[in-house]
């Protein structure tokens, strides 16, 4: 059974129900498969066919709410879309048998959770992070977020001084936005992006190699957040060079929002469950 864990939330009610709801309906369609029946592929089809409607909706409802706040993120988001419905539209029922459908539909339903979580770690978290506020207050709202407080301590030593290592990478990268007489940046956001992928692995490896010698019921969970963020990472350094260097202050805002939210999100929601084993 797959679930909808806490960093699954954006703060966004209409969308974390929808998106509660797709968990739930997956669910439902793998136990439904598995009950007897006479007409697997005809029951395949059916659940199919119910899947397909509500993913259709959901996204409708998501790209609305986000036409509607003016989200600058919606033609990126669209494309995501698009490629996600092709994709489920590929999957065909032509060949399903009794004996093969309750594979099939197993194997779609591992696909959609899979890009769901995805995208919501590393898409829909950002639904209205760039269209509210006046530049004023985004500045002060990421200066905010740029501080190590209290608030995301876990009580875990090494795991605190390693977040606090990440936010000082982060901050680096705000101080460079910020100075105006470097005008060509691109360089140093390489570098910086670098060093923030290299010491994210280090981190999570030493997270999750802790959660393990805990026997943390929690791991896998955390290393599926993991994979998101650092696979968003990847596609930044590899994916996105030439929208780097075309647009560097724009760019840099964009990423810091994203790098901040998931960070905070993570920390917050997942982080701060893991317990302290002295004896570690």
């Amino acid at each position: 059974m797959y679930r909808f864990t806490e960093d699954c939330y954006i703060g966004i009610p209409e969308i974390d129900q929808e998106h509660l709801k797709l968990f739930q309906l997956t669910n439902e369609t793998i136990e439904s498969m598995k009950q007897p029946c006479t007409d697997k592929p005809a029951l395949a089809q059916y659940l199919l066919s119910g899947l397909k409607e509500y993913t259709l909706t959901h996204l409708s409802h998501e790209e609305t709410y986000m036409e509607n706040i003016n989200d600058p993120e919606l033609p990126k988001q669209k494309k995501e879309h698009a490629k996600f419905i092709e994709k489920v539209n590929s999957y065909s029922l032509e060949n399903c048998t009794n004996e093969n459908a309750e594979q099939i539909m197993q194997d779609l339903c591992s696909f959609l959770i899979r890009w769901l979580y995805h995208h919501i770690l590393s898409s829909d978290i950002m639904i209205g992070k760039f269209s509210s506020n006046t530049k004023a207050d985004k500045k002060k709202n990421l200066e905010e977020a740029l501080t190590f407080s209290a608030k995301y301590y876990t009580g875990i030593p090494f795991v605190d001084e390693e977040h606090k290592k990440l936010f000082d990478i982060i901050r680096e990268a705000y101080q460079l936005i910020e100075d105006q007489l470097l005008h060509d940046k691109y360089d140093k956001i390489i570098k910086i992006l670098n060093e923030l992928k290299e010491y994210t692995e280090f981190h999570f490896k030493n997270e999750e190699d802790y959660m393990e010698s805990i026997h943390y019921t929690g791991l896998e969970v955390q290393r599926k957040a993991h994979t998101v963020f650092v696979d968003r990472l990847v596609e930044v350094t590899y994916t996105d060079l030439n929208k780097i260097d075309e647009n560097q202050e724009e760019y840099l805002h964009e990423l810091l929002d994203f790098l901040l939210t998931w960070l905070s999100n993570h920390i917050l929601k997942l982080d701060r469950q893991i317990p302290f084993d002295k004896s570690k």
